[in-house]
Protein backbone atom coordinates (compact mmCIF):
# COMPACT_ATOMS: atom_id res chain seq x y z
CA UNK A 1 0.00 0.00 0.00
CA UNK A 2 1.29 3.45 -0.89
CA UNK A 3 1.61 5.99 1.91
CA UNK A 4 -1.03 8.69 1.77
CA UNK A 5 0.17 12.13 0.87
CA UNK A 6 -1.47 15.12 2.50
CA UNK A 7 -2.14 17.77 -0.11
CA UNK A 8 -0.51 21.15 0.20
CA UNK A 9 -2.35 23.56 2.49
CA UNK A 10 -4.17 26.26 0.49
CA UNK A 11 -2.24 29.54 0.46
CA UNK A 12 -4.98 31.55 2.14
CA UNK A 13 -4.98 29.10 5.06
CA UNK A 14 -1.19 29.45 5.36
CA UNK A 15 -1.54 33.24 5.45
CA UNK A 16 -4.44 32.92 7.91
CA UNK A 17 -2.29 30.86 10.25
CA UNK A 18 0.41 33.53 10.27
CA UNK A 19 -2.14 36.31 10.79
CA UNK A 20 -3.83 34.37 13.60
CA UNK A 21 -0.48 34.03 15.37
CA UNK A 22 0.18 37.73 14.93
CA UNK A 23 -3.29 38.53 16.30
CA UNK A 24 -2.57 36.52 19.46
CA UNK A 25 0.65 38.44 20.11
CA UNK A 26 -0.90 41.85 19.42
CA UNK A 27 -4.03 41.08 21.44
CA UNK A 28 -1.93 40.05 24.43
CA UNK A 29 0.16 43.23 24.16
CA UNK A 30 -2.94 45.40 23.84
CA UNK A 31 -4.59 43.73 26.82
CA UNK A 32 -1.51 44.21 29.01
CA UNK A 33 -1.21 47.81 27.81
CA UNK A 34 -4.78 48.52 28.85
CA UNK A 35 -4.39 46.73 32.19
CA UNK A 36 -1.38 48.93 32.98
CA UNK A 37 -3.22 52.04 31.79
CA UNK A 38 -0.49 52.84 29.28
CA UNK A 39 -1.28 55.08 26.36
CA UNK A 40 -3.61 57.99 26.24
CA UNK A 41 -6.37 57.05 23.81
CA UNK A 42 -8.72 54.12 24.01
CA UNK A 43 -11.70 54.04 21.69
CA UNK A 44 -14.73 51.88 21.12
CA UNK A 45 -16.57 52.65 17.91
CA UNK A 46 -14.67 55.91 17.61
CA UNK A 47 -15.79 57.07 21.07
CA UNK A 48 -13.02 57.81 23.58
CA UNK A 49 -13.20 55.60 26.69
CA UNK A 50 -11.05 55.06 29.77
CA UNK A 51 -8.72 52.06 29.92
CA UNK A 52 -11.02 50.56 32.57
CA UNK A 53 -14.11 50.95 30.39
CA UNK A 54 -12.21 49.57 27.40
CA UNK A 55 -11.20 46.50 29.43
CA UNK A 56 -14.75 46.02 30.69
CA UNK A 57 -16.33 46.19 27.23
CA UNK A 58 -13.66 45.05 24.78
CA UNK A 59 -11.48 42.97 27.09
CA UNK A 60 -13.64 39.83 27.20
CA UNK A 61 -13.94 39.77 23.40
CA UNK A 62 -10.22 40.38 23.00
CA UNK A 63 -9.44 37.46 25.31
CA UNK A 64 -11.96 35.16 23.60
CA UNK A 65 -10.85 36.15 20.10
CA UNK A 66 -7.21 35.83 21.10
CA UNK A 67 -7.81 32.34 22.48
CA UNK A 68 -9.72 31.27 19.37
CA UNK A 69 -7.04 32.73 17.10
CA UNK A 70 -4.43 30.79 19.08
CA UNK A 71 -6.41 27.60 18.54
CA UNK A 72 -6.80 28.46 14.83
CA UNK A 73 -3.07 29.08 14.46
CA UNK A 74 -2.28 25.79 16.22
CA UNK A 75 -4.84 23.86 14.19
CA UNK A 76 -3.61 25.23 10.87
CA UNK A 77 0.03 24.64 11.78
CA UNK A 78 -0.59 21.06 12.89
CA UNK A 79 -3.10 20.39 10.07
CA UNK A 80 -6.06 19.53 12.26
CA UNK A 81 -9.25 18.68 10.37
CA UNK A 82 -11.38 20.65 12.86
CA UNK A 83 -9.59 23.96 12.21
CA UNK A 84 -12.30 25.28 9.93
CA UNK A 85 -14.94 24.77 12.62
CA UNK A 86 -12.95 26.99 15.00
CA UNK A 87 -12.82 29.75 12.37
CA UNK A 88 -16.61 29.63 12.17
CA UNK A 89 -16.87 29.68 15.97
CA UNK A 90 -14.71 32.81 16.01
CA UNK A 91 -17.14 34.74 13.83
CA UNK A 92 -20.12 33.47 15.83
CA UNK A 93 -18.49 34.66 19.07
CA UNK A 94 -17.74 38.10 17.61
CA UNK A 95 -21.30 38.53 16.34
CA UNK A 96 -22.97 37.26 19.50
CA UNK A 97 -20.75 39.34 21.77
CA UNK A 98 -21.46 42.50 19.79
CA UNK A 99 -25.18 41.75 19.76
CA UNK A 100 -25.14 41.06 23.50
CA UNK A 101 -23.41 44.35 24.27
CA UNK A 102 -25.83 46.16 21.99
CA UNK A 103 -28.88 44.61 23.64
CA UNK A 104 -27.44 45.48 27.05
CA UNK A 105 -27.19 49.11 25.95
CA UNK A 106 -23.39 49.17 26.10
CA UNK A 107 -22.95 49.94 22.38
CA UNK A 108 -24.73 52.36 20.13
CA UNK A 109 -27.26 50.92 17.71
CA UNK A 110 -25.00 51.79 14.77
CA UNK A 111 -21.97 50.06 16.25
CA UNK A 112 -24.02 47.01 17.20
CA UNK A 113 -25.35 46.71 13.66
CA UNK A 114 -21.87 47.18 12.22
CA UNK A 115 -20.34 44.47 14.43
CA UNK A 116 -23.12 41.98 13.70
CA UNK A 117 -23.13 42.67 9.95
CA UNK A 118 -19.34 42.35 9.76
CA UNK A 119 -19.44 39.06 11.67
CA UNK A 120 -22.17 37.72 9.40
CA UNK A 121 -20.39 38.82 6.22
CA UNK A 122 -16.97 37.52 7.27
CA UNK A 123 -18.59 34.37 8.63
CA UNK A 124 -20.40 33.80 5.33
CA UNK A 125 -17.17 34.27 3.36
CA UNK A 126 -15.37 31.88 5.73
CA UNK A 127 -18.20 29.35 5.37
CA UNK A 128 -17.94 29.51 1.58
CA UNK A 129 -14.17 29.22 1.70
CA UNK A 130 -13.98 26.31 4.15
CA UNK A 131 -17.11 24.38 3.21
CA UNK A 132 -17.71 25.10 -0.49
CA UNK A 133 -14.44 26.04 -2.19
CA UNK A 134 -13.42 22.78 -3.90
CA UNK A 135 -9.67 22.79 -3.21
CA UNK A 136 -10.16 23.73 0.46
CA UNK A 137 -12.89 21.13 0.94
CA UNK A 138 -10.61 18.51 -0.68
CA UNK A 139 -7.74 19.55 1.59
CA UNK A 140 -9.90 19.33 4.74
CA UNK A 141 -11.32 15.99 3.60
CA UNK A 142 -7.79 14.65 3.06
CA UNK A 143 -6.91 15.56 6.65
CA UNK A 144 -9.69 13.38 8.03
CA UNK A 145 -8.41 10.31 6.24
CA UNK A 146 -10.30 7.64 4.34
Amino acid sequence: MLPSVTPRMPLLMQVGGVLATLFVVLAAALFVRAMLGLGTTYRIGGRPVTPEEWLRLAGPLLVAAGALMGVIAYAFRTRRPWARHVVMAHWAVVGCYGLGLGLAGELTRGLTIRVVVQAVVFGAVAWWYFYRKPNVVAYCRALTGP
